[in-house]
């Protein structure tokens, strides 16, 4: 079972180029609050990139936590739907655009409900629920884990000073 997750995160891996990496970690470098959100797992793992941005010593929140503001003009809210059909992230991004606030977007589908409201930042080659290439994996499996991999790379991408990362990371363990 390794070998073919292996196998198709190696393939969807080559679909993304460095330099849309660099185009995301630019984005987010020119904000100086970030907001994500995802549904389901694809939450989760945008989670972990609030963690990680959060580590870089960005300030960061998760849509829907108690702590969260309001989302206003020059803030990032960073949203990721393999479908881009997802209707709660097609709402967050449409009322984020009201407030004037700049979109990151992250999806499967470049023609997309997401894909309309803002252009993708970054495709990633990836089944979802609704469309083909099947994966040998479980339902969205492939995508959620490549937006945790491209996520850990735009965290690197963004990383100038490693000590930042050690000084901000938990230590209430």
């Amino acid at each position: 079972m390794l070998p073919v997750i292996l196998n198709e995160l190696n393939t969807a891996a080559a679909g993304i180029s460095e330099d849309a990496i660099h185009r995301c970690a630019q984005k987010i470098a020119a904000h100086e609050r970030i907001f994500v959100y995802g549904a389901g797992r694809s939450g989760l793992m945008l989670k972990a990139l609030a963690m990680r941005l959060m580590q870089l010593g960005k300030t960061v929140y998760v849509v829907g936590e108690t702590v969260t503001p309001a989302i206003r003009e020059k803030d990032l809210l960073i949203t990721a739907s393999a479908s881009g059909s997802t209707h709660s992230v097609c709402h967050y991004a449409a009322a984020a655009q009201r407030e004037n606030a700049d979109l990151l977007v992250i999806t499967a589908q470049a023609s997309s409900p997401l894909a309309q409201i803002s252009a993708p930042d970054l495709i990633i080659a990836a089944p979802d629920k609704h469309h083909l290439p099947q994966s040998g994996q479980l339902m969205g499996s492939l995508f959620e884990q490549m937006l945790l991999l491209a996520g850990d790379a735009i965290a690197m991408a963004l990383a100038d000073n490693r000590e930042t990362l050690s000084r901000n990371h938990a230590n209430l363990e």
